[in-house]
């Protein structure tokens, strides 16, 4: 059998393999189909919905799950089966929906891979438009999504605001929800069992494999865990300072390629 460093693949999406435009380079698509072609098992892991994600499983041919909403789903990119979706406690969500309201915030409210606001605000319009998710407006938010189980909440505002929301979330739910940031004006509310790096390790036990054999890229604060988890962590370099901290190894900038270049050195790629 032929002889590889790794057996499992994990690729962050937004400011790892996709570059500024949002879309995935000729040579890291390459990069990515050689390497699949060594015998690679290589998907995707993102903050996005599932929905959201697909589209670019499909633009690569992945037959492999998707890890998405940070973790809290994992749903094959082919078969539709559901490996993993855990959800947040509706008194939970309902918390944090009634303080958006009460304060005048954006939150995207995620139940069964829709994506639902209370209005097309400037923020869900530049959300939108980084991520091209489809977008369902409910004006009667507060009360038709009460007591819903999302599998995620977003709040997005200035990253200012959202750096003063983090602790307070975080010591108002204490262990009851993983808040983290995916980008300086996210702030995501994922369930407490979830995150990258326990949605990896569940896709490798699946797989037979060892986390020694696993190798992860990431970028950001929600990429920590995976890139910790993996048996080589890879940060690129325009990655948080948390993420380059948790990574075994630094490559290139999203913006030149460094995923596609580095899978070409680590798998020996003849491109």
């Amino acid at each position: 059998m032929l002889s590889l460093p790794y057996r499992l693949c994990a690729i962050d999406l937004d400011d790892t393999l996709l570059g500024p435009d949002h879309l995935i380079s000729q040579r890291n698509a390459r990069a990515i189909a050689a390497t699949i072609a060594k015998g690679v098992t290589v998907m995707l892991a993102s903050g996005r919905m599932h929905e959201a994600t697909l589209a670019y499983a499909r633009q690569l041919d992945l037959d492999s799950p998707i890890i998405s909403y940070n973790g809290a789903m994992v749903k094959h990119a082919r078969t539709g089966e559901v490996w993993l979706h855990e959800r947040i406690p509706g008194d939970l969500a309902t918390v944090v929906m009634d303080y958006c309201a009460e304060h005048g915030l954006q939150l995207n409210f995620y139940l069964n891979d829709h994506l639902y606001t209370a209005a097309y605000t400037p923020w869900i319009q530049l959300y939108h438009e980084r991520t091209n998710s489809p977008v369902e407006l409910l004006p009667d938010f507060t009360i038709t999504l009460r007591g819903a189980w999302p599998t995620k909440l977003i709040i997005i505002d200035t990253p200012e605001t959202t750096d003063e929301l983090l602790p307070y979330f975080q010591d108002l739910f204490g262990d009851s929800l993983y808040i983290t940031k995916s980008n300086v004006e996210y702030l995501e509310f994922i369930p407490a069992t979830a995150d990258k790096g326990k949605a990896l390790e569940l896709v490798a036990r699946r797989l037979g494999l060892p986390a020694a054999d696993t190798i992860a890229f990431g970028d950001s604060w929600n990429d920590v865990p995976m890139l910790q988890w993996a048996g080589l962590g890879v940060a690129v370099g325009n990655a948080k300072p948390e993420a380059l901290a948790a990574a075994d190894r630094v490559i290139g900038l999203s913006a030149e390629d460094g995923v596609g270049i580095a899978l070409k050195e680590i798998f020996g790629l003849t491109l």
